[in-house]
């Protein structure tokens, strides 16, 4: 095994501690230093913006588009169910608990926080669920592309509510960038990296990534095989990037406003409890439509790591751009609780197998 992927290994299993520890150290250095990081403000607004496009960058090009339209005429109404509770039920609850919060910036903040896409690190979820990773990874593509007008629209919406002027262009504008931006750099990477290279490779039988249990079957296949493997030997180092520069965007975020989260230690446990409060209603929403439409376990797995893992990077970025660093408190406090739900869920699968009249609960 090579050391990037032990180290990959490392960091999955003990990430919830080391975004705990990354916490932490912000909020010291942040709370000591306070006055350099006021001093440097616009400076670090620029620095986040660069930590969230690098921190969304790799799973851009881990996100493969083929076959999703297959995917939605086989399953269409799980992902219109999925789809709904991303967009309507997160933002909407948010909407509603964010009043209390007490400082009109967060609150904003904790709606973006609410209205951005589903992080493609839900996938990873999914595959340990031994869940639908083709429904996924649909979800995941359509959640793109509806963020980058559903999150300005509720933000603006929640914004006018509380008397704050933002423009829906100037928030359209920052999801574009926060978003657009690393989705198509993403994509032009895999292209050369991944596909290009697989259709070379396809047609030298020296290359090391043939696939020799796929040369007797069309070169379309060989492709994909190729493709895969390319990909699995990726997947390690853009693993380690994605969780360095996620620690990294935490620990930048936390220090910018570490002063307001150590003077008001009961926000950041508003913004803990009020998240689990929009975990607990997407459940029992996926739950109970699963139940009434007859949703399939393995799609209710789909389903469930999608809607619960929202992309902060993305939210951290609109927050920074459009509102204020101020904003970005919950983008940077949610991604702590976030992996815990997820994996809570997935050791739940006996009982939620049993919940669905499925055999194995």
């Amino acid at each position: 095994m090579s050391s990037v992927k032990r180290l990959a290994m490392h960091l999955r299993k003990f990430l919830l501690l080391y975004l705990v520890i990354t916490i932490l150290i912000g909020l010291a250095v942040g709370y000591f230093f306070s006055e350099f990081f006021t001093a440097h403000i616009s400076t670090f607004k620029y620095v986040i913006l660069a930590l969230a496009i690098g921190t969304l960058y790799p799973s851009m090009i881990q996100l493969k588009g083929s076959k999703i339209g297959k995917e939605f005429r086989i399953k269409w109404r799980e992902a219109i169910i999925g789809l709904l509770i991303m967009f309507l039920v997160s933002p909407l609850v948010a909407m509603g608990l964010a009043g209390e919060i007490g400082n009109r910036m967060v609150s904003i903040g904790y709606v973006a926080a609410n209205s951005v896409p589903a992080s493609s690190a839900s996938i990873a979820y999914v595959l340990l669920a031994q869940g639908n990773i083709e429904l996924a990874t649909l979800l995941v593509i359509l959640s793109l592309l509806i963020a980058l007008v559903a999150a300005p629209f509720y933000v603006s919406s929640y914004a006018q509510n509380v008397h704050v002027n933002l423009p829906i262009a100037l928030l359209a504008k920052s999801v574009m960038i926060a978003l657009a931006l690393p989705l198509v750099l993403g994509q032009i990477t895999r292209y050369y990296l991944i596909e290009r290279r697989a259709r070379i490779a396809a047609s030298d039988p020296t290359k090391k990534y043939r696939c020799k249990e796929a040369l007797s079957d069309s070169e379309g296949r060989i492709v994909q095989c190729i493709e895969e493997n390319i990909s699995k030997r990726l997947k390690p180092i853009l693993s380690v990037w994605t969780m360095l520069f996620l620690f990294a965007l935490v620990f930048t975020l936390i220090a910018v406003k570490a002063r307001l989260l150590v003077q008001k230690p009961m926000l950041v446990a508003y913004i803990f409890g009020a998240q689990l409060v929009v975990y607990s209603i997407v459940i029992v929403s996926l739950m109970i439509s699963s139940k009434i439409l007859r949703i399939r376990y393995a799609d209710h797995m789909a389903l469930a790591p999608v809607a619960l893992t929202k992309n902060q990077s993305v939210a951290a970025a609109m927050a920074v751009m459009a509102i204020g660093p101020t904003a970005a408190i919950p983008a940077s406090l949610i991604p702590a609780i976030q992996p815990v739900v997820a994996i809570l869920y997935i050791y739940a699968a006996p009982v939620i197998k049993r919940i669905l009249g499925e055999p194995g609960g």
